[in-house]
């Protein structure tokens, strides 16, 4: 979708948004009533002011028509004041490039005009755009009124054990006001009073109102509710976990992004290097048995309705009843990546995300073992770099083929220590790549290797501990299945043990969180993450 939605981007910046998560265009559920034609005018200006206030957390939308012809744009403002603006297709919801000459070149049809704020300081900024070309009928270049009286403000971060009832309430003199969250809409009073009630989440909880007038002008203003505590996600095995995370991560797409990752839920070798290319489509990661998907993955597939699923590994991992068992539940497209060995599959793997996501980096983990790959993850997905499995003391040739036809890897991280990827591969990998820069993101331990990954994104790629996430760190489903919702809010996934959190991880929130852990997540039930454990974590939110 193509409204503008700064508020949105804000709360995952760094991370590839879904269209889903954007915010419901005008066209959706608003009529946009004819303007004045030629015939019961005198005339037509070719030019028209909209002015206004805005705030950071507000976008004002004015419509426009024409039969095609170049527009110009007069911007009024002085100079480092922090508003944008654009225009877009209203039915296409393209948006439409300043052209060379400084000027819009539009075909008919019927456009927006839509002005965001981006001042993090200021509580309403004044603006003044000239819009100047052919238009076909004389725009309105006024705004519904929004008065909303609760919430007080627009981002609110409320304390720790706060109530999880909220009510929006105002007035509005619009034609129609929609009240939307990240899945769903409803329309409101209006004009007149209205009242919408709420049961918050933890974490944050995004809400939008779009006020409307007749002529399809709209304010639309955002909202974020930030209620801290710590959410499980769980289910009566692992198959289930599974999908109850995608439910969690459609919830914040918005939609299905009509594509589903399947792996094997019972070995953990060729699902190690999923998890930057399910976040790269946007995808869950659903877990399988070799020879049926399980109820609780076939109701949630039902509910997703993909037209694509992708397959990782060969028959032997996931066998062609599932693939027809997809089949039957309405999957148009089976795209499987299998190979020879786990290595294969994992250069396999790693094909897809560079020719989508063309980064210089690539991770480099063992595929004996499962921690560090996971953990990985944790840059991997947000950042777009594919993880290559290696075996302890060499580089498969599955692999090396895989680096040689992709120069533009100048980078290897290895997650692991020695003991795991020993520096026999660190040596091949320079003579590899003679140019390449290598370095290693090490630990004691599984604990510690995951702690140390969070350190490297929250010192190189700007992650922090806002929102974290928490698994097993014994077993491989969990993790794995919880990567891609991680990875919308590029939050690290640290591993525990069952009974209690480990003392390193412990200091390591207590050092690096800065009391800014709001929301946290653990994959697994109390068999996998006990309730002294969730109970030590809730004690580390603010």
């Amino acid at each position: 979708m193509k409204r503008s939605n700064k508020f949105y981007a804000s709360l995952v910046s760094a991370l590839v948004l879904t269209s889903g998560l954007l915010v419901p265009s005008v066209n959706a559920e608003t009529t946009v009533q004819p303007l004045p034609s030629a015939s019961t005018t005198q005339s037509i200006a070719n030019a028209a002011t909209f002015k206004n206030e805005i705030n950071t957390n507000d976008a004002h939308e004015y419509i426009f028509k024409t039969n095609g012809g170049n527009f110009t744009i007069t911007d009024n403002q002085p100079e480092n004041v922090e508003i944008g603006f654009f225009i877009y297709n209203l039915e296409s919801e393209d948006y439409v490039d300043i052209s060379s000459a400084g000027t819009y070149q539009l075909s008919s049809g019927t456009y927006v005009f839509s002005v965001s704020g981006y001042s993090e300081e200021a509580a309403s900024i004044p603006y003044e755009y000239g819009l100047t070309g052919p238009f076909s009928q004389q725009p309105d270049t006024t705004l519904p009124n929004l008065n909303v009286t609760s919430p007080a403000n627009q981002e609110i971060q409320l304390a720790k054990g706060s109530s999880t009832e909220l009510s929006f309430m105002g007035t509005t003199d619009a034609q129609t006001l929609t009240f939307s969250t990240v899945y769903e809409e409803q329309e409101l009073n209006s004009p007149g009073a209205f009242q919408k009630n709420v049961t918050l989440g933890k974490g944050d909880n995004l809400y939008m109102l779009t006020a409307t007038e007749e002529s399809g002008n709209s304010i639309v203003s955002y909202y974020s509710v930030s209620l801290p505590g710590v959410t499980r996600l769980q289910g009566k095995d692992r198959y289930e976990v599974s999908s109850n995370i995608s439910k969690e991560l459609t919830f914040w797409n918005g939609e299905s992004s009509g594509t589903v990752v399947i792996a094997k839920g019972d070995v953990f070798s060729d699902a190690l290097s999923g998890g930057p290319l399910a976040t790269s489509e946007f995808a869950p990661i659903l877990l399988t048995t070799t020879n049926s998907l399980p109820i609780s993955v076939k109701d949630q597939i039902k509910k997703l309705a993909p037209e694509k699923a992708i397959i990782l590994g060969g028959t032997g991992s996931v066998s062609t009843n599932v693939e027809a068992q997809l089949k039957e539940l309405g999957v148009t497209t089976i795209d499987r990546i299998g190979g020879k060995d786990r290595y294969a599959v994992s250069a396999s793997v790693g094909e897809r995300i560079s020719e989508s996501m063309e980064s210089d980096t690539a991770i480099i983990a063992s595929g004996e073992v499962f921690p560090d790959a996971l953990s990985a993850s944790t840059i991997a997905g947000p950042m777009g770099m594919p993880v290559l499995l290696v075996q302890s003391g060499n580089v498969p040739e599955s692999i090396q083929t895989y680096i040689k036809n992709h120069p533009e890897i100048q980078h290897f991280i290895i997650v692991g220590g020695p003991a795991t990827v020993k520096q026999s591969v660190e040596d091949q990998l320079r003579k590899l790549r003679v140019t390449a820069n290598i370095e290693r993101i090490g630990g004691k331990d599984r604990y510690e290797v995951s702690i140390n990954v969070a350190k490297y994104g929250i010192h190189n790629y700007g992650m922090d501990l806002s929102t974290v996430a928490f698994a097993r760190g014994d077993l491989f489903p969990d993790a794995l299945s919880g990567a891609p919702l991680a990875n919308i809010y590029f939050a690290p996934i640290l591993l525990t043990s069952t009974n209690s959190l480990e003392p390193k991880v412990d200091a390591f929130l207590k050092t690096f969180s800065n009391g800014e852990t709001k929301h946290i997540y653990i994959f697994g039930g109390l068999g996998s993450v006990s309730q002294n454990t969730e109970n030590q974590l809730y004690n580390h939110i603010r």
